[in-house]
């Protein structure tokens, strides 16, 4: 990645962050009154709906991710996706998944950096698992701050189980690890 674009990169992510931790103050009013017009289910499930068309659409017109791991993927997040609407009682909550998902993305993509290979590959979701999780509990620190909110380690947990699936997602549908790469057969062409 030039550095135009690893400066652009960052800049998304910080922005992102910025955005996130703006919301800190008026979001429990925005849920509040979502949640009094009987619309905080359909928000939340739109928003899931939302960023599963995006990735059915990267997977299934990108011809780079053509293979049955892509499909795995997406089936993976479908998943992932129908045990928080139907396991979180909380529908707030299941937001949490969303923004340290994407946190999660946007970090691993501006520590990709011009470095290639599988120990920077690493390297950047280690890195990126780190930046969302601490940020999460940054985000619940500050949370525990402002008045009418509140701190609660369970969303701290749930920021870094999001940033995790997220990354561990983008990692199966682009194996930048190579773990599906197989190593040759001892012996083979003899």
């Amino acid at each position: 990645m030039d550095s135009w674009l690893l400066e652009r990169a960052w800049s998304v992510f910080w922005c992102y962050v910025a955005m996130v931790f703006a919301t800190v103050p008026f979001a429990r009013d925005v849920v509040l009154t979502l949640r009094n017009t009987n619309l905080l289910g359909a928000a939340v499930i739109g928003l899931y709906a939302v960023a599963v068309a995006f990735v059915v659409y990267h997977v299934f017109f990108d011809l780079r991710h053509a293979d049955w791991v892509a499909f795995v993927t997406v089936a993976a997040l479908i998943s992932v996706i129908a045990a928080l609407l139907l396991g979180l009682e909380v529908p707030e909550e299941r937001v949490h998944f969303l923004q340290y998902g994407l946190m999660g993305l946007l970090g691993r993509r501006a520590l990709a950096g011009p470095a290639a290979g599988r120990d920077a590959a690493l390297r950047a979701i280690a890195v990126a698992f780190a930046l969302g999780s601490l940020l999460g509990l940054l985000d619940e620190v500050l949370q525990g701050i402002v008045p009418s909110r509140v701190f609660d380690w369970r969303d701290v947990a749930l920021n870094a189980v999001a940033t995790g699936i997220a990354l561990a997602l983008d990692e199966l549908l682009h194996d930048r690890l190579r773990l599906r790469a197989r190593p040759p057969l001892q012996g083979a062409g003899r």
